[in-house]
Order: C-alpha cells, then sequence, then structure tokens
C-alpha cells in the first residue's frame, strides 16, 4: 500500500502537463482510490489525515466529478494533492530509534604494575649468581 501511495502522487504531478482527457479521468480514480483507503486505515484515529483525504475523495471522486473548467486551478491541487500523498508517505515509515548506551558490567581489578628491570639468574659452574 505504501508504495501505491508514491504511484498516486506521481500520477499528481504528472496530471500538470497538458495530457488527453482520459488520463484525468485514469488520475481520478487512482487518486480517489488511494485516499478512501487511506481513509478507511485512519478512521479510528480522526486524525487530519481523515479530513484531509475526505477532500481529497470528494476533488477526486469520478462518480460525481468536481469541475473546475479552467487549467490552473487543478494544477495547484494536483500539487497540493501531490505533495499531501508523499507527506502521508514519509509518516508511514517508522523512525530508526537510537539505542540507549548499555551500561558495562566490569569489575576494577587493580593490575600490578611489571618493572622492565627483570633478575637474571646466571649458573656458571653449579653456583647461581644474580646480575
Amino acid at each position: 500500500m505504501k508504495y501505491l501511495i508514491i504511484v498516486a502522487a506521481l500520477c499528481c504531478f504528472i496530471g500538470i502537463i497538458d495530457l488527453p482527457f482520459g488520463y484525468y479521468t485514469f488520475l481520478k480514480i487512482i487518486v480517489s482510490l488511494m485516499a478512501l483507503i487511506i481513509i478507511f486505515n485512519e478512521i479510528r484515529s480522526r486524525s487530519f489525515w481523515l479530513i484531509a483525504f475526505i477532500l481529497v475523495f470528494i476533488l477526486f471522486n469520478p462518480l460525481l466529478p468536481v469541475y473546475y473548467y479552467l487549467k490552473p486551478f487543478w494544477i495547484g491541487i494536483d500539487i497540493l494533492v501531490g505533495l499531501l500523498f508523499f507527506y502521508y508517505f514519509f509518516t508511514l515509515i517508522p523512525k530508526k530509534e537510537i539505542k540507549a548506551s548499555e551500561p558495562i558490567d566490569a569489575e576494577y581489578k587493580e593490575i600490578t604494575p611489571k618493572t622492565r628491570d627483570r633478575i637474571i639468574k646466571i649458573k656458571k659452574h653449579g653456583n647461581n649468581t644474580n646480575i
């Protein structure tokens, strides 16, 4: 479903171009279906998204179409609805949670320093001599 939202947004941006009437019928069907799906997903939350996509569904409804006979009105609406779909898509992506650093359970041990100087014992004919 997430990627269909991107498709609907891209279709809205393509609708800015002067295309044949058949494309705009296709655009109304795609956008109204995606708006209807989002409405059903958001119906429990009663949030901004529910109201926004009800308005989108009313504007792009293919059964009872809304006619603005001037292309500049539809260009503005297509841009706004495309941006709305993109923004809704990015709210669906879960944000990565930064894990809190865990404390390390380490015991402190005092380390005895090692000396560089060593006592070397040399055996000479049975006698132990220290150097």
